[in-house]
């Protein structure tokens, strides 16, 4: 029995041997399992991904991925690089869930200069109820980099432009341009009108091309051809706009004691490429960009010296599809050190954007001189004002329509009506609060004089005062909240916000609008400051 037993577990032993000899491969053939090639939801991501442009020059500013994921795909916190064997090149990213059946639009930041060639395009998601993030990439070809330097039209609509067609030339990332030809190419191909600028370099520009009566609706072309100062290469860059159809509210405004520049973004039937944006400058500041797209609705500058802090206060009031929802807020949006090439104020409260929306706008760009400075009077740009108001209704793609139109400010060494007066302020640290740092004041005809007042301290003075016998209606904005005090005669005496804005309708027709923002409760002196920027102007 002993034997037999022995017998029969040897075979069985051996039997069982044989089994796994013959199902285990040898380990010079083992492959580990290749991850890259699973099946299934998760191996994949349902987008389709493209960047704005194929030139390196547009992408250092104006750069966005546009991602369109499937109706029936949900992707979450997707980040898209632009890169060229290990280097990367550009990048962005979006936290959280990406609406299906849309295009979101992602701003990628560039972080090294690309040449002409193939590079590759790498967005990594996570697709929702998966663990891992997925890369999908596909290739993308650049250009040679156009010129540095961009015409935007300060309108597309034919009666803005009778007689001259106006563009705001905008340098990107600050790019030192010499001289220029800005050349206007009609729909047939042939130059309608050029303007050669001499030196572009550091200056607020509105060039204005003579034209014979107005220009018929249909596509133009602005072609830059001129000298990047840092290179000495001559390069060329070129804008595609069409001009439709209506207008006349924005035509040009003769310069007076006040440079008035109206600017109107005009579309409707979807038809809204080469009709997005309209562009202004504020003088001494920089240039700055009215956009309204399905995908993009803002105002937008571009402080033209990277060393001096820029400041865009504005009042907002807006409304979204149709009454639901209602906002109204001071918003404070400002160029430091290492924030990037330009700001923005969002004329949209939701991305993707509202289906419906209608808003002002009222608000004051201003210069606080070098950054981080001790601040005074001595070298400040004047401020410019605006009041803008847009509607826009996305609904439906093909009957779509945004119309946005505005009104910038600012003063000049004329005299002649209408008028516009600046009071400025800055100091930082208690011991830069001088006399002459802490009063700001300006006549300003039939009103006397004008003075702002912000004084360190508890109890310092902050005012604003208006010392002529006018009456008006003083509006104070802070946070979310204003409220409004009349008072039949002057002299008006104002308190000047912390963080906020006044604005005075006097009764006979003029206005103050004033950003103020303050700090001087802190118990380090050197901490507290103070930055004022108001601007007396007559209606145009």
């Amino acid at each position: 029995m002993f034997s037999v037993f022995r017998r029969l577990a040897t075979a069985c032993f051996l039997f069982g041997l044989g089994v796994l000899v013959v199902a285990a491969p040898p380990a010079s053939i083992a492959k580990p399992k290749d991850t890259s090639r699973q099946k299934g939801p998760c191996s994949t991501l349902p987008i389709n991904t493209k960047l704005s442009t194929h030139d390196p020059t547009g992408l250092l500013e104006d750069g966005f991925a546009w991602v369109y994921v499937n109706p029936k795909g949900t992707v979450r916190s997707a980040q898209v690089k632009v890169k060229r064997g290990n280097r990367t090149y550009a990048k962005g990213r979006i936290v959280g869930k990406m609406a299906s059946g849309r295009t979101t639009v992602i701003r990628m930041h560039v972080k090294g200069q690309m040449r002409a060639g193939k590079y590759r395009v790498e967005i990594t998601a996570r697709r929702s109820g998966c663990h891992k993030r997925v890369t999908k990439k596909r290739s993308w070809k650049f250009t040679s980099p156009s010129l540095g330097l961009k015409a935007i039209p300060v309108s597309t609509r034919i009666n803005d432009n009778i007689g001259v067609v106006r563009f705001a030339l905008r340098p990107v990332r600050r790019t030192q341009v010499g001289q220029v030809r800005v050349s206007l190419i009609g729909p047939g191909g042939g130059v309608i009108s050029q303007q050669v600028i001499p030196d572009v370099n550091g200056h607020q520009i509105v060039a204005e091309l003579p034209i014979s009566g107005k220009l018929r609706p249909g596509k133009y072309r602005v072609r830059l051809n001129g000298v990047d100062s840092s290179t000495g290469q001559y390069r060329q860059s070129t804008q595609t706009w069409r001009f439709g159809r209506g207008g006349g509210g924005a035509k040009p405004v003769e310069t007076t004691g006040q440079m008035t520049q109206k600017v109107a973004v005009d579309w409707s039937g979807g038809e809204w490429e080469g009709r997005q944006v309209a562009g202004f400058i504020a003088p001494g500041i920089g240039y700055g960009e009215v956009v309204c797209s399905p995908y993009q609705q803002w105002l937008r500058f571009y402080p033209s010296n990277g060393s001096r802090e820029t400041a865009m206060m504005t009042w907002t009031y807006k409304s979204w599809d149709f009454g639901k929802g209602i906002e109204k807020a001071i918003r404070e949006a400002k160029f430091v050190d290492g924030s990037g090439p330009d700001f923005r104020e969002g004329l949209n409260k939701f991305e993707p954007p509202e289906k419906h929306s209608t808003g002002t706008f009222q608000g004051i760009i201003s210069d606080r001189g070098p950054i981080n400075g001790p601040g005074g009077p001595a070298g400040l740009a004047p401020p410019t004002s605006f009041d803008l108001d847009w509607e826009w209704d996305f609904s439906k793609a093909a009957q779509s329509y945004c119309h946005v139109n505005a009104t910038f400010r600012t003063q000049t060494d004329q005299i002649t009506d209408p008028l516009a007066r600046s009071v400025q302020i800055v100091w930082r640290g208690e011991a830069n609060a001088t006399d002459e740092n802490t009063v700001s004041s300006v006549g300003f005809p039939d009103l006397g004089n004008v003075q702002a007042v912000c004084k360190p301290g508890y109890n310092g003075v902050r005012r604003l005062i208006v010392d002529g016998a006018v009456g008006g209606r003083v509006f104070t904005r802070e946070g979310s909240e204003d409220y409004a005090v009349s008072q039949e005669d002057g002299p008006l005496i104002m308190r000047l916000p912390s963080n906020g804005m006044l604005f005075v309708q006097m009764d006979n027709g003029d206005r103050i609008l004033v950003s103020s923002r303050w700090k001087t409760n802190d118990p380090v002196s050197s901490n507290n400051w103070c930055v004022v920027a108001g601007q007396i102007y007559s209606p145009s």
